[in-house]
């Protein structure tokens, strides 16, 4: 008894395992099923942090989303899928979603990741250096081969850095270019991806980068310091203004700041930088490799928000840094979307382009045809490929490759070479035909390797796919209520006046202050004084009569009481005032008053039509949908649905 019943257990956690992991239909509306997954998007989706999967919540979501399936299903049968406005949008915005979407999942994104992940660690590097000019590269890769021969030998990098290096500033501390911190400058991915692939104490290269070639050596790691907001006070010293002059100031610069001296308004007035005294001193956020080391250290041994350092000195001169904030990288999501802005600019994106394009190639079999691609290639070595008058070789139309099981003709090839006439005309006419050629072929080749992988987007991301049918939907689901609803609604004048009538108490002011705004232009301050005293028990009429019209002014508004924070903390009492605000010699001045406290009234119908046409429309919306649901039947699968709730 006892075994069976722990079997039959197992057998039903299993079941259940196995019920969860598949993607049920929770619902179909005109048999058309939605599935879970589907369901879960929308949900999480709308919901955001309020997704709890509770009874309640999930119902409103179901409820809400039936609806909306229901008014899809009516597009559908009204075909306003086909609608050319329709298919002509949706398609502009798949190729959008698709370019974006592709880029930023297999390369943005994964860029984004290796340098979140990159930015955890700074890396102390040394390096050999050899120059490469292209003037002269061939001795420079011998220099290259030697050292390569030498490090696989056994021989001392150090040694090797003062024989062979060509950077002078490094040479003599063994190459030592201290620790860096990623993103590496554009030309310098290459070095950036060597230094992290090495552990402390290992040597590795050669490694090109736009400067030449680099043989590197791991000296040391630390977590990374990352990015400071700071401001600084410096005082420069000079031909002019010796150290001790200098220390003198800078000390009781720090005294008074000690004492509560503002840092911005010291800044302003005593530091010498140029650039940032103006700005209180503010330098904006850096990082580790773009000032002196000194500088550095003093700034990142700051552990707190508006902490300074003490004055300490550089070559400049003598600092006060002061710490605004510290950028925070511990989580990615919450900085996935400045750090993708950050390499999109970065000329790693291009290569990891080219990566994804190669790879593209490779998983869907790239392959060319010899024979159509030399016939192709042998009628374009003329110089009128530079021209617009160039046309396309009179040859049979053929495959020219093939990716996946699409073929890719010359037909197509030929097309592309006429759209892109401007680029043929403003390449290096220098060249050689064929290697212009050779640039817009590999050209055409990664549009088509793209375009073929987008569409395999819905394949390989749910929510590519989810995204797509979420924005189709949409389309027509606009389209049906605008056109049975929302258009419906707003010109049926009668309908909207009847509905009016019949629910007027729903459409009332609420209880209102009538706000009088004064400016008084007087000939004297005491007259100015006698304005604002007669103020508060004359009507705004009996002010202008004792003193005219264009010594009173004064502007109205009702003000309802919800919105009582626009009158600026007056109390909410006939005959409350503000204070006197005088301007210039004492001669002009304003004030507020509460006139009057006007009790809730109904309104007419101009005064509340926009709420009564958005009450009518909702009002049409529920009759429209319990037609729909007689129209079309509706099924949910309540078993599925009762598994979703999270108790």
């Amino acid at each position: 008894m006892s075994k069976n019943l722990v079997l039959v257990l197992i057998i039903t956690f299993l079941c259940n395992i196995i019920y969860a992991q598949k993607d049920e239909v929770l619902f179909t509306v005109n048999k058309t099923p939605v599935n879970v997954s589907e369901f879960r998007y929308i949900y999480e989706k709308s919901n955001n942090k309020n997704a709890d999967y509770s009874e309640k919540s999930l119902n409103e979501s179901l409820d809400l989303y039936i609806r909306f399936k229901l008014k899809v299903a009516k597009a559908r049968e009204l075909r306003m899928d086909t609608l050319p406005s329709l298919t002509t949008e949706l398609n502009s915005y798949k190729q959008q979603l698709a370019d974006s979407y592709l880029m930023d999942k297999e390369v943005n994104e994964k860029l984004a990741k290796q340098l979140f992940d990159r930015m955890k660690t700074d890396v102390r590097v040394a390096h050999i250096f050899i120059a490469d000019n292209h003037v002269d590269s061939i001795k420079a890769l011998m220099k290259v081969n030697e050292i390569k021969t030498r490090l696989k030998n056994g021989d001392n990098f150090e040694d090797l850095v003062k024989l062979y290096s060509e950077d002078e500033s490094t040479k003599k501390t063994g190459g030592d270019l201290g620790f860096l911190a990623p993103m590496y400058p554009n030309g310098f991915y290459p070095l950036e991806n060597l230094v992290y692939s090495l552990k402390k104490g290992e040597v590795g290269g050669p490694v090109r980068t736009s400067a030449g070639w680099h043989f590197v050596k791991i000296l040391d790691t630390r977590p990374a310091r990352g990015e400071m907001e700071i401001a600084q006070i410096l005082i420069r010293i000079s031909k002019t203004v010796d150290d001790g002059f200098a220390k003198a100031r800078i000390d009781s610069v720090y005294e008074a700041l000690k004492k509560g001296a503002d840092f911005g308004e010291m800044a302003k007035k005593f530091s010498d930088d140029r650039n940032t005294a103006a700005k209180g001193g503010f330098l904006g956020f850096i990082t580790i490799g773009t000032y002196d080391e000194n500088f550095e250290n003093h700034v990142f041994a700051l552990t707190k928000d508006g902490e300074y350092t003490e004055p300490f000195k550089t070559a400049l001169g003598y600092h006060i840094v002061k710490r605004i904030s510290k950028r925070d990288f511990s989580d990615f999501d919450a900085v996935k979307k400045s750090l993708m802005t950050k390499v999109s600019r970065n000329e790693r994106y291009g290569i990891a382009k080219n990566h994804l394009i190669e790879k593209i190639k490779k998983d869907y079999h790239f392959t060319q045809s010899t024979p159509v691609y030399k016939e192709y290639t042998d009628s374009i070595n003329t110089d009128r490929f530079y021209t617009n008058n160039w046309t396309a070789p009179k040859i049979k139309n053929a495959t020219i490759f093939t990716l996946g099981e699409q073929n890719y003709t010359t037909d197509q090839l030929s097309q592309y070479l006429a759209d892109n006439s401007r680029r043929r005309v403003r390449m290096n006419k220098s060249v050689l035909p064929i290697i212009a050629f050779k640039e817009l072929y590999d050209e055409f080749i990664s549009d088509k390797a793209i375009e073929y992988e987008q569409g395999k987007l819905d394949e390989k991301y749910p929510d590519y796919k989810a995204l797509t049918r979420e924005y189709e939907e949409g389309f027509l689901f606009f389209e049906v209520t605008n056109r049975e609803i929302w258009n419906k609604a707003s010109m049926d004048s009668v309908g909207i006046e009847k509905y009016f009538n019949e629910h007027r108490d729903n459409y009332k002011w609420e209880e209102r202050a009538r706000l009088l705004h004064y400016t008084i232009k007087a000939s004297s301050p005491e007259e100015l004084n006698s304005v604002y005293e007669h103020a508060k028990t004359y009507s705004p009429e009996q002010l202008q009569k004792k003193y005219s019209r264009e010594k009173v002014t004064y502007t109205s508004q009702l003000i309802e009481k919800s919105n009582q924070g626009e009158m600026n903390g007056l109390m909410w009492k006939a005959g409350a005032m503000s204070l006197l605000e005088r301007k210039g010699d004492g001669k002009v001045g304003s004030f507020d008053k509460v006139e009057s406290i006007e009790p809730p009234v109904r309104k007419e119908l101009k005064e509340a039509r926009g709420f009564v046409i958005a009450d009518y429309q909702d009002y049409l919306d529920k009759l429209w949908v319990e037609k729909l649901k007689k129209e079309y039947n509706v099924t949910v699968n309540q078993k599925v649905f009762d598994s979703l709730i999270k108790h």
